[in-house]
Formats: C-alpha cells, sequence, structure tokens
C-alpha cells in the first residue's frame, strides 16, 4: 500500500456574483441620488386638506415649475416645446410612467395648464401635481 501526499488544486473563487451585486447596488446608489437631486429643488408646494395618495405609477420625469413660471428638469431651464419633446422620449422609454408636476403655490394656474398640455402633447396620458399635507388647525 502507498501513502501519498494528496495533490490539491488552486481554488477557484468565482467573482462574477460579487460583481453583479457591485453593479447593481451602483445602479441602485445613482438611480436614488438622481431621484432625491430631482425632488429637493426649492419650491412651496400647495397645501392639500385630503388624504395622502400612494403613486401607483414610476415617476418618469419630474418637472418643477417655480414660483416665476419657469419650467425646470433635472436643474435646466426649458420651455414648453422642449418639455414636450422630452415627454415624449420619457414616454417612448417607459409608455406607463406618470409625470410628477411640482408646481409653486405662487406660480399660475395657467402655467401649470401649459405644462400639463405639453406634458399630454408629449404622450402622457396621466400627470401628479405634487402637495403637501396640510397642518391640521385645530388645537
Amino acid at each position: 500500500m502507498r501513502i501519498g501526499r494528496r495533490q490539491y488544486g488552486m481554488a477557484i473563487l468565482d467573482m462574477t456574483p460579487m460583481i453583479d451585486v457591485v453593479f447593481l447596488l451602483l445602479i441602485f446608489f445613482l438611480t436614488t441620488a438622481q431621484m432625491a437631486q430631482m425632488a429637493s429643488s426649492p419650491v412651496t408646494l400647495p397645501e392639500e386638506a385630503g388624504n395622502a395618495e400612494e403613486s401607483s405609477g414610476s415617476a418618469g420625469m419630474v418637472v418643477n415649475v417655480d414660483a416665476m413660471g419657469v419650467i425646470t428638469v433635472l436643474d435646466q431651464a426649458i420651455e414648453t416645446p422642449e418639455l414636450m419633446k422630452r415627454a415624449k422620449e420619457v414616454m417612448a422609454q417607459d409608455p406607463v410612467a406618470v409625470p410628477v408636476i411640482r408646481a409653486d403655490r405662487r406660480s399660475t394656474a395657467a402655467r401649470l395648464n401649459e405644462v400639463v398640455d405639453a406634458l399630454r402633447s408629449g404622450g402622457c396620458r396621466a400627470v401628479r401635481v405634487a402637495t403637501t399635507q396640510a397642518k391640521d388647525q385645530t388645537p
């Protein structure tokens, strides 16, 4: 009977799952950072007395309308034709996306209607208008 040393091969560590997880985390953090930046534009939202409603669709784009009526998307001031073009691009990528309009309470209703019309012309079937929950005034 011969007793010899065993030959051990090199242990192979598969790095593919770890690389996949790292890329998924990278995409997650980039996406959430972008959404946080879009939603942090200095706009004083109007108050609403109703119940808060959870959004059912994905917010394909966030459109800010400041007190002076300037439309901004991703911190870039744009006009209504450009907004229509961007809405078409977003709807081509995600047909069920629902854009969110963050209109300042001091902006005019006419300007808000222009934004809604531009989004509708761009192919958006529905839009959401962001509001804040009204503070309870009862003692």
